[in-house]
């Protein structure tokens, strides 16, 4: 029998509980030796939570022989190393047994060919599922507990300032970063300095950074917002249960100075980038520079000749130019365009012939229904259980309320799946056909649509551009060269 062999370990049960990949690897090969099972391939997800499938490449690869009729026993070393959670297993065995393929387990001695082996697999489920969840509720506590003691909790990067050598809970006070802290609220509260020009500034001076090629505003913005500085300890960052506690750690400013820079941070109006930009800028979000990497903003430019008659231009520009991080300039969006079409008319090919298209389509219809028919079987188990629970009810064997908490539940779950199947079935895997001729003959075609429809084409095709700006010698404009284009994957 084609035997698929399934491990995985996360980083702290390798470490705490002995899970290595190599352990289970040998225990399961010896198993299918005794058993007289072929191999047909070991799938192996290192490193990898097992709270959902999703993110787990090597589940899915395996999933996916499954469905192709590849393998028929699926063979793991605990029913947590496949999966943590009840309803994802519950998924899967379905999935084996509609696909007429078996699953064992060594430790748990689970065969799903039989009645028993069914229902002791969905019982386990449930004790791994409990398990994750009270790992999840310790941690939490763990965290939250901590932090009150005063302690920083430092989960991403130590906070700028600070150092926290290993072993030592507390952090403490880096000078050179701190007189840096102390530059940028004495900049900004007593000598009215910009969050952007303090950023330059720091740019100028090659300023030490914890982390990042350059200072940018939302730095500057970090720190000039953080308790931190003030001895502060804060949790939930940004959500509504957010709070913050004294620490244990030494202040770098005063809280007078912190309260100050406060005050005038809430006289700064917010303002958020528009997520459609002008049709005429349609380049916005796709060039990338070619020195620093940084995206290209777009600006309008307005000029007054001598002869009082006014000028405007519109273009793109590194943000990092502004910054002083880097030696991009500004460029007006006709030479981009210009560039970009020299660009197209030097590629002869863009590998996206009709028929690999419609396979690509064909594949997309193709997942679309199994999603949908995965969906469908899950609504019809809920269905089958909400009958069970008024059977339950109906003869006495439930009472009142643990029949409507089972009613709401499923009421709630069917909610969700039904949202997601009209969902599925509205999307019009159908795809234009007429898309290909314009990528085909894009030489042809680009300067026939209009900016709204470039704007939608490089939407749907392009992932990044990449440009530069050459300049000949002693002159003070450039032109556009674009480097590279990026284009989506099907």
């Amino acid at each position: 029998m084609e035997t698929g062999i399934y491990v995985r370990v996360s980083t702290e049960e390798q470490a705490q509980e002995g899970y290595s990949i190599r352990g289970q690897e040998d225990k399961l090969k010896c198993y299918a030796q005794i058993k007289d099972w072929s191999i047909y391939k070991i799938y192996i997800d290192e490193g990898i939570s097992g709270k959902n499938l999703t993110d787990r490449p090597a589940v899915q690869e395996m999933l996916a022989d499954v469905k192709k009729g590849n393998i028929k026993n699926v063979l793991v070393y605990k029913i947590d190393r496949l999966t943590r959670n009840t309803a994802d297993l519950i998924y899967m065995v379905d999935l084996f047994n509609s696909y007429d393929c078996a699953f064992n387990s060594l430790m748990e001695s689970i065969d799903t060919h039989t009645a028993s082996g069914r229902m002791f697999l969905k019982i386990v489920g449930i004790f791994a599922e409990f398990e994750r969840e009270n790992i999840i509720e310790r941690v939490k506590f763990g965290r939250e507990r901590k932090v009150k003691e005063g302690y920083s909790l430092c989960t991403w990067t130590i906070c700028y300032g600070y150092d926290r050598p290993k072993g030592q809970k507390v952090q403490t006070i880096n000078e050179i970063e701190a007189e840096i802290v102390r530059d940028i609220f004495d900049l900004y509260v007593n000598q009215g300095i910009t969050i952007t020009d303090i950023a330059r500034r720091l740019n100028i001076r090659k300023a030490p950074i914890k982390s990042g090629a350059s200072w940018k505003q939302h730095k500057v913005r970090g720190i000039l917002e953080n308790p931190t500085y003030i001895g502060q300890v804060r949790h939930h960052v940004g959500k509504e249960n957010s709070y913050t506690v004294d620490g244990l750690h030494e202040p770098i400013i005063t809280q007078e100075l912190f309260d100050m820079a406060q005050r005038l941070l809430a006289k700064i109006r917010k303002v958020s980038p528009s997520k459609n930009p002008n049709p005429e800028k349609y380049f916005t979000g796709f060039l990338v520079c070619a020195h620093c990497g940084e995206k290209l903003g777009a600006y309008n430019a307005k000029t007054t000749h001598t002869n009082g008659a006014v000028y405007y231009s519109r273009g793109y520009r590194c943000a990092n130019r502004t910054l002083r991080s880097c030696v991009m300039g500004s460029i007006a969006h006709g030479k981009v365009e210009k560039a970009f079409e020299e660009y197209i008319a030097q590629v002869s090919n863009f590998d996206v012939a009709s028929d690999i298209r419609q396979s690509e389509l064909e594949q997309k219809k193709q997942n679309n229904l199994e999603l949908i028919d995965s969906y469908e079987k899950k609504l019809r188990q809920l269905e089958e259980k909400e009958r069970e629970a008024l059977s339950l009810y109906v003869n006495n064997l439930m009472d009142f309320d643990s029949y409507r908490e089972v009613k709401m539940r499923v009421d709630k779950d069917k909610q969700s799946i039904c949202a997601e199947l009209e969902r599925l079935q509205e999307i019009q895997v159908d795809v234009v056909i007429d898309e290909v001729d314009i990528i085909s003959q894009l030489n042809d075609n680009w300067v026939l649509l209009s900016n709204t429809e470039k704007r939608l084409f490089l939407m749907q095709f392009v992932d990044r551009i990449t440009l530069d700006i050459e300049k000949g010698k002693g002159k003070h404009l450039g032109t556009a060269k674009i480097i590279d284009i990026v284009f989506k994957a099907a």
